[in-house]
């Protein structure tokens, strides 16, 4: 028994070779972290110089590239991570093997996943959307698209809380970057107030505005009309066409119009207010509080 132990340890040490055995693979596995590392960290400039050099669109092409990179990354990583392990002498076989079986054992349980990938391929080819529109996801979440990924979708909101959203779980996007956009600004007057001067007066803030964004515009600021009557007054709707970029812009502009120029020209705007009203006056109607309580103070 002896015997066999110690003509096996002589064969073992005889073929041991510490530089086969330890330090080529440690060396091969430094340049294979070393080759990924330099590919991970300019694989991005080489992306953009692509896109730059395809003239594609400036939107298109940052979310395509984000896409390509997020690709790269995940291949760069198992590619290195099989290779060593390769280099080190693992069998990988039976690992692939039984991936397989294990794969197709919660295949069943990764629809979701599926549903996932397959409607990132959809929201990004079909230019549902792209890195740096604002959009409104489901009715529920609006915000900036920070990136598109295969599965995840990042949406940051105005108040900077960011967003993961499975791809799977968008169904509706309302887009408002996309080629023109109708900002609508609404003012209601009372009944008393001169309709012709509001009309007029919202036309000059149409031409006013017209005059003064012009390359905003795609179409001329221009006085709906009346849209509606009810118990608070007179509705007037301005509306006019934009380019996506100025939409909210423009919106603010109109209202900060309206405001001033209702002001200087001594236009009120409705809002919710109570009458109260008091004794008889000379000619038999009933006097407001403010007007009965200052003949009061005068007796």
């Amino acid at each position: 028994m002896s015997g066999h132990l110690l003509n096996f340890i002589q064969q073992h040490f005889e073929s041991y070779d510490p530089l086969t055995t330890y330090i080529v693979p440690v060396l091969k596995t430094a340049v294979i972290v070393v080759i990924s590392y330099i590919i991970l960290r300019y694989s991005g400039n080489w992306i953009d110089r692509l896109f730059k050099l395809r003239h594609i669109d400036e939107k298109r092409a940052a979310t395509l590239s984000k896409l390509l990179k997020s690709v790269v990354r995940y291949v760069v990583y198992f590619v290195a991570a099989v290779t060593i392990l390769l280099n080190f002498g693992v069998d990988l076989m039976p690992i692939f093997a039984g991936a397989g079986i294990v794969g197709l054992a919660i295949g069943f349980g990764a629809q979701n996943l599926v549903k996932d990938v397959i409607t990132g391929f959809f929201l990004i080819f079909e230019n549902q959307l792209h890195v740096g529109d604002y959009v409104e996801v489901n009715g529920k979440i609006s915000g900036t698209v920070e990136e598109i990924g295969l599965r995840v979708t990042k949406i940051r909101e105005w108040n900077e809380r960011l967003h993961y959203l499975s791809n799977g779980e968008i169904s509706q996007i309302t887009n408002y970057n996309r080629d023109r956009m109708r900002p609508l600004v609404s003012v209601v007057v009372p009944y008393e107030e001169n309709q012709k001067v509001v009309e007029q007066t919202l036309d000059n803030i149409c031409h006013d505005l017209f005059e003064k964004y012009e390359p905003y515009f795609l179409e001329k600021p221009s006085v709906y009309g009346i849209t509606n009557l009810d118990r608070e007054g007179v509705h007037y709707t301005m509306m006019a066409v934009t380019v996506p970029e100025q939409y909210w812009f423009v919106e603010r502009a109109m209202r900060k119009a309206i405001i001033y120029t209702f002001k200087s020209q001594n236009i009120q705007i409705s809002y919710p207010r109570r009458v109260l009203f008091g004794s008889q006056g000379d000619n038999g109607l009933p006097l407001p509080i403010e007007k009965l309580y200052a003949e009061r103070q005068e007796s």
